[in-house]
């Protein structure tokens, strides 16, 4: 007990605790794996993209440039201009954008799954109060995050500075080169330390994320109290599931009750088991137990074939093989045909009538 209501969580959540955790939107998620896929996703972007966007950036640079020295500030010269940028930006933008878009989408994916809920959004009263702020800010969790953020900053910096030591004496020597060998060997650059940093990104985010995985996981554990409470939530009251097992098992006794005065013969064992079996060759190809039971029932049932006159036999070993094997509503199995062809003889013999050909 001391362990009970000790209040530690202790046991593992719930799967009813973990979706409505879902539902409300709390969910274990890195936004550092948003920013190492878009990133790495914006390089590779610009590996393919990047020819063809700066053809567009040089045809639109190369228009205004070749065009007259006045611009004429009318209206339609003003929507004209525009339009002609509108189409050259939109032409590498728009498919470089979509691209982010759909690198996004999949990374909280990949994270997440699919969800979609508001809850997150609405508006919680608690987080205006100053004073909550203040304390939010200054909690041990915040300052871990600030510390956490500073730490990718410094590993961001470092990685760019030692690129940009290695390569800046081979940029400084390209002083008397053509320019536009000098903006191709940049944008490779470019490119290079992008790659280098998405990469570093990532490995930040997949730690990030196990952390994330690892702390939603240790929030969402449950006390031993609220794991009962949950289950009788859900479930009911154990003792009103008690009840209801009884009456469902009261129904179904009266059920097999209701069969017995149509069996052709009950099976004892003599007193601790009986079982009742009704053979009809038309509904059934073999005989099939009407009702069983033990103890009290096994008397009741008894004591409703002798009010009906359906004939007692007793046979012990069948009774138990019976009453172990064969449910309520099935026929016998195969291996006691011969048995029961023997009983039922010698119950019409005693009664007058005929075995039923099968």
């Amino acid at each position: 007990m001391a362990e009970t209501d000790s209040g530690e969580k202790t046991e593992d959540p719930t799967e009813h605790r973990r979706s409505e955790a879902r539902k409300d939107g709390n969910v274990a998620k890195s936004v550092d794996v948003n920013a190492a896929v878009i990133m790495l996703t914006a390089a590779g972007g610009l590996l393919f993209l990047g020819p063809s966007m700066g053809r567009s950036l040089a045809q639109l640079m190369q228009a205004f440039l070749s065009g007259p020295a006045l611009l004429e500030l009318d209206a339609p010269g003003v929507v004209r201009d525009a339009q002609d940028i509108i189409n050259h930006v939109s032409g590498f933008l728009l498919p470089f954008m979509g691209l982010m878009f759909c690198a996004a989408l999949v990374a909280n994916i990949l994270q997440i799954g699919f969800l979609f809920t508001t809850k997150p959004l609405a508006l919680k009263w608690d987080r205006l109060n100053p004073i909550s702020g203040m304390k939010r800010i200054a909690s041990i969790s915040s300052l871990a995050k600030l510390g956490t953020s500073i730490g990718k900053v410094l590993v961001m910096v470092t990685i760019a500075g030692f690129f940009m030591a290695a390569n800046l004496p081979m940029l400084q020597g390209m002083a008397s080169v053509e320019p536009d060998v000098i903006l191709g060997v940049i944008s490779g650059k470019v490119l290079e330390l992008s790659f280098q940093l998405g990469l570093a990104m990532l490995v930040i985010a997949i730690l990030d994320f196990s952390f994330q995985k690892w702390k939603h996981e240790k929030d969402l554990k449950m006390t031993k109290q609220e794991v009962r409470e949950e289950l009788k939530n859900m479930d009911g009251d154990p003792q009103m599931r008690q009840r209801r097992k009884e009456a469902h098992k009261k129904i179904a006794q009266a059920r097999e009750m209701n069969a017995v005065p149509d069996a052709d013969v009950v099976v004892t064992n003599p007193t601790h088991i009986s079982v009742a079996l009704k053979y009809d060759p038309e509904k059934n190809p073999a005989p099939v137990v009407v009702a069983k039971g033990m103890g009290e029932i096994a008397l009741k049932i008894r004591e409703i074939a002798r009010e009906h006159d359906v004939p007692i036999i007793e046979r012990k070993p069948l009774a138990r093989a019976l009453y172990r094997d064969v449910k309520v509503g099935q026929p016998i199995p195969e291996s006691m045909y011969e048995v029961f062809v023997e009983i039922m003889a010698y119950v019409y013999r005693l009664t007058g009538k005929s075995l039923p050909e099968r």
